[in-house]
């Protein structure tokens, strides 16, 4: 373990920007905060790094940097086809555990049965470095503790930062974590020889700091039984939801997605954005037949994919506790309040 004076952290960003496309989380226009690209020199770059924003809440989860909301997948034109595969250096720094565990969701999703490489090149060569959380960036609606994915992680990392206050303690998460930190080692000292208890004490307080709980393994519990089907709760939150979309665009672990192209003349392209199968219209086959017409069918899609089939095929929830989906909703409705429904048998929402 090392540590790293906070004020010595735009001087890290600043070196590692010269080799790395680096995200950070951003204060943008509105406030609302989302990983943005370092600029690589001048003024840009020093604006930026007074702006990293860490420890609040992000509204839109790194997902987007190895999954993007649009995407070209190639270009064509006179039958010639030129593929735009994507594969920097990525250096993304200040992930939280919750949704370290999305990405590492999304990475097992992007090659099970089949590799998609347009995901894939954009994970080849990255460095992730969490920060845990001390408190949650979403105090009514996070739920990591319950869902055993934070406040901070326990594999897949490269570094993992703890905030001490005025420095943060570097635990290496793999040899690659390692070597940065051999490279970089100007900016890093030795630890303190307390260091370890202050850290354990560190991590207790922010477990503690994590008011909502949920019975998160007997949700799951009773999701894998397939005779076990809530139908009164799925028809009631479908017809609250307005379906705007804003609880899967925010999601971490949802992956649905749309193709289409884009034709002029002879040239054109084909694009891959996000979609969500909440809507009407993702299902509706070519035929006008729609096998999901039904609000409680796309509902029960939702929760059944989160809490029972992923679970059944990966071992890992779809669902990561971080609270994102009821924070975004319109009309209060949340994966927490419906493991809430079908654990305490009360209606939340």
């Amino acid at each position: 373990m090392k540590v790293i004076e906070k004020e010595k952290i735009g001087d890290l960003l600043r070196e590692v920007s010269k080799e790395w496309n680096t995200y950070v989380p951003q204060r943008n226009l509105g406030g609302d905060i989302w990983f943005e690209t370092l600029p690589k020199n001048g003024r840009e770059l020093d604006d930026a790094l007074k702006n990293i924003v860490l420890g609040d809440e992000e509204v839109i989860p790194p997902k987007d940097i190895f999954f993007p909301q649009l995407e070209s997948m190639f270009a064509f034109q006179k039958g010639k086809i030129q593929e735009a595969v994507e594969s920097s250096a990525k250096f993304v720094f200040g992930i939280k555990a919750c949704d370290l565990k999305g990405v590492l969701f999304s990475d097992d999703f992007f090659k099970r049965g089949f590799e998609d490489k347009y995901y894939l090149s954009r994970t080849q060569n990255r460095f992730l470095v969490v920060i845990g959380c001390l408190n949650p960036p979403r105090p009514t609606a996070c739920f990591c503790t319950s869902a055993r994915t934070g406040p901070f992680a326990d594999e897949g990392y490269d570094w993992q930062l703890i905030d001490n206050g005025d420095s943060y303690s570097v635990e290496t998460g793999s040899q690659k974590g390692e070597e940065l930190v051999e490279k970089y080692g100007k900016f890093f000292k030795d630890p303190p020889a307390d260091a370890e208890k202050t850290k354990n004490h560190i991590k207790t307080k922010a477990y503690e700091a994590v008011e909502l709980k949920v019975d998160f393994p007997k949700a799951v519990d009773l999701m894998a039984d397939h005779e076990f089907s809530p139908q009164e709760n799925y028809k009631r939150i479908g017809e609250r939801c307005i379906y705007c979309g804003a609880c899967l665009y925010v999601c971490p672990t949802c992956t649905c997605f749309n193709v289409f192209d884009y034709l002029k003349g002879e040239q054109g392209a084909r694009y891959r954005s996000w979609d969500a199968c909440v809507f009407e219209g993702y299902t509706r086959e070519a035929s006008g037949h729609n096998p999901r017409e039904e609000k409680s069918i796309r509902t029960a899609r939702r929760y059944e994919h989160k809490l029972r089939y992923d679970y059944e095929i990966t071992g890992m929830s779809g669902c990561i506790g971080c609270g994102r989906c009821l924070a975004s909703c319109p009309v209060d409705i949340g994966i927490s309040k419906f493991i809430q429904e079908i654990t305490e048998e009360r209606k939340v929402m």
